[in-house]
């Protein structure tokens, strides 16, 4: 009896554990998605870098495309224009990365002068912020100068000369300087600069607030719902990771990993209890 009760479940059994390995198969690749998207990219000490930005840790769909970071040189790194912009922090709420020009960094002297450029379509400046302008090889004094420094470079020293504001007359086309370079500051930083009481190298090392133009209401919406921001790289649009699945939007209400939700648990049956005559 026993023996025909255990030929008579084997169909089930099978079917059971086929559907069962399928779900646990369905249900890993939602969590893998989740699961990625969940970690925030760190490099450098430098933590919170999440959506939009992917790279390092984080595959591409749990950001936008423009926005990789990579780490070089245990530094969080973005690039726009073929410059590399360090990135010092994130702001989430703003949302806002603050990013300094990496061929600027601890030096004023670059091996190539070149104006910063940003991608208008993915940031904007935010306000703050003051135009400090770097002049080269200067061979006369220029009146508005707020502060120069002397680097070293290949060719010998050269001195750097700083000014925030508008001149009347470009040194470089007059001749009186060979190069000029414009980087964003903070206002406050250009403010000490005019005070003399911090260096043309502070203030470029201090960066620059960018904000991102992203619609950051859809992803707090995502969020609030229990789920992942990130990209469907199906159709280029938005997509909301939650434990069971991707969303357009936001999480289904009754989903596992819902806010206010427990996620439901599997059934066991006692086999024992089918086998007893």
């Amino acid at each position: 009896m026993r023996s025909l009760l255990l030929q008579s479940l084997f169909p089930l059994l099978s079917i059971t554990s086929f559907l069962s390995i399928n779900v646990e198969l369905s249900l890993s690749q939602d969590d893998l998605q989740y699961a990625n998207c969940s970690e925030d990219i760190n490099c450098g000490g430098i933590g919170g870098i999440s959506y939009p930005f992917w790279g390092v840790n984080r595959a591409n769909y749990c950001g936008l495309p423009g926005f990789e970071v990579k780490c070089v040189d245990n530094a969080p790194m973005i690039n726009m224009s073929n410059i590399n912009y360090r990135i010092l922090k994130t702001n989430d709420s703003a949302p806002s990365v603050t990013v300094a020009r990496q061929d600027y960094w601890e030096t004023i002297c670059p091996p190539t002068y070149v104006n910063t450029s940003i991608n208008f379509f993915l940031f904007d400046y935010n306000s703050g912020l003051t135009n400090l302008t770097l002049y080269y090889e200067c061979n006369t004094t220029i009146p508005e100068v707020l502060t120069s420094q002397v680097c070293s470079t290949n060719n010998g020293d050269i001195s750097v000369w700083s000014i925030t504001r508008s001149l009347p007359l470009d040194p470089v086309a007059t001749g009186a300087c060979k190069n000029k370079v414009i980087v964003p500051v903070f206002s406050t930083a250009a403010l000490a600069l005019e005070a003399n009481t911090t260096t043309i190298q502070d203030a470029v090392d201090g960066g620059f607030e960018l904000g991102l133009e992203i619609n950051n209401v859809q992803c707090n919406s995502c969020v609030e719902s229990g789920g992942k921001c990130g990209l469907n790289t199906t159709t280029g649009g938005f997509s909301c990771f939650c434990l069971d699945q991707a969303y357009a939007t936001v999480c289904n209400a009754t989903a596992p990993g819902a806010q206010g939700l427990v996620a439901s648990t599997p059934f066991y049956y006692n086999l024992d209890s089918y086998l007893r005559v």
